[in-house]
């Protein structure tokens, strides 16, 4: 199993994972709908605890859709892990692949450069500590001057730094630092994505791909930020994303292993 493969399986587990609490919402919704069983002959009540739960059913039953928020919480900052484990998977390749600092991608190196100063002026802004930050100092340092026949090493979880949510935007922006131009437009061009979406036009599924990324990121924000008017999505709106990301990981991670 290769690493990427790793990533991909270990993120759909936890897709499969949500899958389940989706449905025991939904199966918890339908029971909370249900009249109470009568008691038996002997005056005994069957299950007591299927009793004591069908009490409290009722009255929490439109407030199931808060669940179903919740997860999709889960699902969104999941996703952001998974897309930075991917970014920080290529950023390893490419030293890996490298003999020497040059070798490596300008934009790996730009981006190494950049947000090595970055984490260095304010480290807890990146969850780094002042420790860290000056042991990543020395490691740019190394790179730039290295003993002879010494190994490429870089940081690459500099590479999947991010300072906002996983929109469209900001995961074309990321796969962009390890040499990934047009993330969304070659992604557009993947039959798996194409089938999901029905869009058998490059452009299209392009456009319908970001879409729903922007707008899977629009309603976390909803419930991450809830008002007095915020509408919660019930299960089967969150198993329909579940199902996107499925199919937008599969093929992000076969985007990642094409040789460059």
């Amino acid at each position: 199993m290769t690493q990427y493969t790793s990533i991909l399986q270990q993120f759909h587990d936890d897709l499969d994972r949500a899958t389940d609490l989706l449905q025991l919402t939904r199966l918890f919704r339908s029971f909370a709908g249900s009249p109470l069983p009568k008691e038996v002959e002997d005056g005994t009540v069957p299950w007591q605890e299927s009793r004591d739960l069908a009490q409290i059913a009722p009255n929490v039953r439109t407030d199931l859709p808060i669940l179903s928020g919740s997860i999709l919480l889960y699902l969104c900052g999941r996703f952001e892990n998974f897309v930075r484990e991917i970014v920080i998977a290529i950023g390893d390749e490419h030293a890996s692949s490298a003999t020497k600092y040059e070798d490596l991608p300008e934009t790996v190196r730009t981006e190494i450069f950049q947000r090595t100063l970055e984490v260095a002026k304010t480290p807890t802004k990146y969850n780094f500590d002042s420790t860290e930050a000056k042991q990543l100092i020395k490691g740019l340092a190394d790179s730039l001057h290295p003993e002879p026949g010494a190994k490429v090493v870089i940081e690459s979880r500099l590479l999947a730094i991010t300072d906002a949510n996983m929109h469209a935007r900001m995961m074309a922006e990321i796969f962009k630092r390890v040499g990934i131009e047009q993330l969304w437009r070659e992604l557009g061009k993947q039959a798996p994505l194409k089938a999901y979406l029905g869009k058998a036009d490059d452009g299209q599924c392009t456009a319908a791909a970001s879409s729903r990324m922007d707008a899977i990121m629009k309603e976390r924000n909803g419930v991450a930020h809830p008002t007095a008017a915020t509408s919660f999505p019930d299960p089967d709106q969150v198993q329909d994303t579940v199902e996107y990301l499925r199919v937008l990981s599969r093929v992000t991670v076969d985007l990642a292993q094409i040789p460059r």
